[in-house]
């Protein structure tokens, strides 16, 4: 069976890690109460990271760690007023009958709620129809997608696009047309306790200073737009509220009475309660599966053959984007503290902490081992190419003793070419020289597969 290809040995070959230590860590692991391992984006962003995904979670359970103080917590979410359901008209119908821009839930990516890379493809020919329109939301994959030239392209060829957004980020930048959106202060909106925190919770969001000039926001200007398209777009929006602050009381008021939600700003759900088994597992076995029946199931009725392993977390060799002769190091995209959820560093004192760690802002270090730096003949800060097969950025090298001989770590979050005064043209943006490739189960863009070199600039 699969568990007899891994071995402590077979893993070290794969990995590099000594056997012996794989013994001790999963030993130490095992008899360590209570344990949990974690996944990352930088395990699962791979070609196959829905696999890795899986085998984390395989780990938790044969170490009894979920559901478990100090283990994997099931999320427990608010039951918001359900939304009601979508009134279609004509045009809606025949856009429903077209294949899916993203391929989602097809064959090319089966398990895949939302595959957002795969849109620049589409775009160049992959889909039989044209796209006409395109509308964005404070989204600028220009920047933070692979192969971020390719966005830039994709969107020229759509003759006419809308972006939202509260300033002129790249993805603006293309626009035809931009409506300028609010910021989290100037705005109404509710949020709920995120992924992995376990109790259901909900946070009223109320604006503490008025929007600049003509900004609306984001649910202010659909409820707008549905209003003026008419129709079935119209009669989908109708009894929602009516505007942003409207929408949160329809939303949340069945749970705690809007006045109420108003003074206090919170609602609480029960406290957790752990080992939820039976609503937890939705299997067929309605148990904890090493063999997914679920992953199987889909890929029986989409009629994909998995193979004797295809159902279990397994190990394919990873294809790397690059030779590994000519490229001889991995890059490692990372992203700061400043940068995570879509964070803005159009600011000074945002820029001043971009890399505390390393004690400078204002830049974009690539991040090299040492003694594999100075057989490279390169000094300490000093500016150095980084090309992969796709493109090339120039950086300044920093010199680091936690860094693996055979890959370079970089920031994301700068190099933009627009965005505001205190981030255009500022560092370099790693995204640039990523190749495309893809978790081909779920979709997710791999970003950590491509193969660089470093030389002098």
């Amino acid at each position: 069976m699969v568990l007899g290809q891994y071995s402590p040995k077979d893993a070290s070959q794969i990995t590099g890690i000594e056997p012996e230590t794989i013994q001790r860590i999963a030993k130490e692991f095992a008899h360590t109460k209570p344990a949990i391992a974690i996944q990352g984006r930088e395990s699962t962003g791979w070609p196959g990271g829905s696999f890795t995904s899986y085998a984390i979670f395989c780990l938790n359970a044969l170490t009894g760690s979920i559901d478990v103080p100090g283990g994997v917590t099931y999320q427990e979410n608010p039951e918001y007023r359900p939304m009601p359901p979508l009134v279609e008209d004509e045009i809606s119908r025949k856009g429903r009958m077209r294949p899916i821009l993203d391929f989602r839930g097809t064959d090319k990516f089966p398990v895949a709620k939302v595959v957002t890379n795969q849109v620049p493809e589409s775009l160049s020919g992959s889909i039989p129809y044209p796209v006409e329109m395109a509308i964005g939301f404070n989204s600028n994959f220009n920047m933070f997608a692979p192969n971020s030239d390719r966005w830039d392209e994709a969107l020229r060829k759509i003759p006419y696009t809308v972006h939202i957004s509260p300033f002129i980020s790249e993805m603006a930048l293309n626009a035809d047309l931009v409506l300028p959106s609010t910021t989290f202060l100037e705005e109404w909106g509710y949020d709920h306790s995120p992924p992995g925190s376990g109790f259901a919770e909900i946070k009223l969001k109320q604006p503490v200073v008025t929007p600049h000039a003509d900004a609306r926001s984001i649910t202010d200007l659909l409820f707008e737009i549905a209003k003026r398209l008419g129709g079935g777009v119209a009669q989908s929006f109708a009894n929602l509220g009516e505007d942003a602050k409207g929408f949160v009381r329809f939303r949340t008021e069945p749970l705690i009475p809007w006045e109420d939600f108003f003074r206090k700003g919170v609602w609480r759900g029960k406290d957790y309660e752990y080992m939820k088994y039976h609503r937890m597992f939705l299997t067929p076995s309605k148990k904890f599966e090493f063999s997914s029946g679920n992953l199987k199931s889909l890929l029986v009725k989409l009629k994909m053959e998995g193979g004797s392993s295809g159902y279990l977390p397994h190990y394919n060799e990873v294809k790397f984007l690059g030779e590994k002769e000519k490229y001889p190091f991995i890059l490692l995209p990372y992203h700061p503290v400043m940068v995570i959820e879509n964070g803005s560093q159009n600011y000074p004192w945002a820029q001043e902490v971009f890399l505390p760690k390393d004690g400078i802002g204002w830049d974009t270090l690539a991040e090299m081992n040492s003694e594999t730096a100075k057989k490279l003949k390169l000094k300490d800060g000093q500016k150095v190419w980084l090309e992969s097969p796709y493109q090339k950025i120039k950086v300044k090298v920093k010199f680091s003793e936690g860094v693996h001989p055979e890959v370079v770590a970089i920031p994301s979050g700068q190099g933009h070419y627009s965005y505001g005064k205190w981030q255009k043209g500022i560092g370099a943006n790693p995204n640039e020289i990523i190749g495309v490739d893809y978790d081909h189960l779920s979709g997710q863009a791999a970003f950590f597969n491509t193969r660089v070199k470093v030389y002098k600039a």
